[in-house]
């Protein structure tokens, strides 16, 4: 009896480390996402500037390099050409035939109105927003690199870095993949932008065209170009 249970723990242990080590840093970041954007929208008319990033993050949203629990969102930001600073706008959002109205908040860091409308509406192909009779389409950007694209050029050029937050079996760190543009008032230009942060608040970041998946930067200041 005892010679069997030994067996079996023996075998426990095989499979488990099997298991372990067949765990490719690809499912470590997947599994350690606090924040990821999947779809993004973007339009504009003479007066302002208006984006939707669709995706998953954190239910309680820390930055603390553990990522927890995700749900769904529905950012949308706008940002006038013009200054505006009140404290919270109201808009119309339109999606297919229904539309609701929605409060956006300013946010100073960004000088721009963010909500997240993810209860409020269904995301349809016909999307849009109304402000002071005023309207922006948004479409999407169907990108060349979508977001599973992107998160595979970040694991073969950070495999290293990414390895170094691993203990045993465990991942030290959240990760963050977001749309960037070059300058905050210039959205001509789009990227991905991948940010890792440990337990000890260390972070580094990699940009990826949208366009052919070329490493742009690395936070380390290492630099790449298409």
């Amino acid at each position: 009896m005892f010679k069997k249970v030994l067996v079996s723990l023996a075998l426990f242990l095989v499979v488990f480390g099997v298991t372990a080590c067949g765990k490719t840093i690809d499912s470590y970041v997947l599994n350690n996402m606090a924040e990821i954007t999947k779809e993004y929208y973007f339009g504009e008319n003479d007066t302002m500037v208006a984006t939707l990033s669709v995706g998953e993050r954190e239910e309680d949203y820390l930055v603390n390099g553990q990522a927890t629990e995700l749900v769904d969102y529905s950012l949308l930001v706008i940002k006038f050409k013009e200054e505006n600073i009140a404290k919270a706008i109201v808009f119309e959002v339109k999606s297919g035939e229904v539309t609701v109205d929605v409060e956006a908040e300013y946010n100073s860091f960004n000088n721009s109105y963010m909500v997240d409308i993810v209860d409020d509406i269904t995301i349809g192909e016909d999307f849009s927003i109304v402000y002071d009779e005023q309207t922006v389409t948004l479409e999407k950007q169907n990108f060349a690199i979508d977001y599973e694209n992107a998160l595979q050029i970040v694991c073969e050029n950070l495999k290293d870095k990414l390895e170094e937050q691993k203990s045993y079996n465990h991942f030290n760190a959240e990760c963050y993949l977001r749309v960037m543009s070059e300058k905050d008032d210039d959205f001509s230009d789009l990227y991905w932008c991948f940010t890792c942060l440990n337990y000890e608040g260390e972070s580094f970041s990699v940009i990826i065209s949208t366009v052919d998946g070329s490493v742009l930067a690395i936070s380390d200041g290492e630099e790449k170009t298409a």
